[in-house]
């Protein structure tokens, strides 16, 4: 659940929005993308809740940094969730009453809250024994993280290893990268061969086909030679006609046939983008 800023403003609203007939609409269009946070904001919560942080659209060189506090049970990481840049992270059960700092940081060293640049405070309220003895099993029953990512569909892929975008058996895709390394190949096993990445100035990308034999699944890709993950997709689930009807380029070279073509001219349509995105982005280390 998300924490509730300090301050009865947001229940004002609400109540005078239920005079409204389309309050019901509009209090979703609200609660959708969640409110942004500024630095000095505060947020309440309870031992064993989870919280989410969402941070300024206009600064997306947070993404992939580390939100931490002392009361986290584990750091948050900043992810990419069109259109908003969010966090999450649970508040540890043995947590005491007050107002606790939080910060966010590259990635790497501890996530104590002691080195990291400060964000937004957090105030977490006393509970009974009951409750927190409770806590435990709360915490052990919340679902796991969402770690995919959700970036706009005109972005060029993929802009984080955790960018998963989706395609179909056959389609053709244009991984694409700021300057990492000219004429390098890709691997992942569902591309039909090692598609190489090739460019002029700061921009390097390939044409990558998709296997028609791809099973469904989450796959990797890897710069060949490189143990990192470099990034996701996921191959979609297609009817036995039209896996008939796939063609991925290898059997028609002997025919002479042209390949299928899914998804190619929305891959490319992000190149323009990622030139402007690389000025904010910094590069890290492996995501967890």
């Amino acid at each position: 659940m998300t924490g509730m800023r300090v301050g009865g403003v947001g229940a004002v609203l609400a109540l005078l929005l239920m005079m409204t007939p389309a309050a019901s609409a509009f209090a979703a269009q609200a609660a959708d993308p969640p409110a942004e946070l500024s630095e000095g904001d505060q947020l309440s919560a309870r031992p064993g809740e989870r919280l989410t942080f969402t941070s300024p659209r206009y600064l997306p060189g947070w993404i992939g940094d580390w939100v931490i506090s002392k009361i986290f049970v584990q750091h948050g990481t900043l992810r990419m969730h069109d259109p908003a840049i969010t966090a999450v992270a649970i508040v540890a059960c043995d947590t005491p009453p007050g107002v606790y700092p939080v910060g966010r940081k590259m990635p790497g060293g501890p996530a104590d809250g002691s080195d990291g640049a400060s964000w937004v405070t957090v105030k977490v309220v006393d509970i009974d024994e009951a409750e927190r003895a409770a806590c435990p099993g709360k915490v052990a029953a919340l679902p796991p993280e969402e770690v995919e990512e959700q970036w706009p569909a005109g972005d060029s892929w993929p802009q984080s290893p955790w960018d998963v975008r989706t395609f179909q058996p056959g389609a053709k895709v244009t991984p694409t990268a700021t300057v990492m390394g000219y004429d390098q190949p890709l691997t992942s096993r569902g591309f039909t061969g090692r598609p190489v990445m090739r460019g002029t100035k700061a921009v390097v990308t390939a044409t990558a086909t998709i296997r028609c034999d791809a099973e469904p699944g989450l796959y990797e890709v890897r710069w060949v030679g490189e143990d990192e993950v470099w990034a996701r997709y996921r191959v979609a689930r297609i009817d036995d006609a039209t896996r008939a009807s796939c063609r991925d380029g290898a059997s028609d070279l002997a025919t002479g046939r042209t390949p299928w073509l899914v998804g190619g001219a929305a891959a490319a349509a992000g190149l323009a983008a990622v030139g402007a995105y690389a000025l904010a982005r910094r590069r890290r280390g492996p995501a967890r």
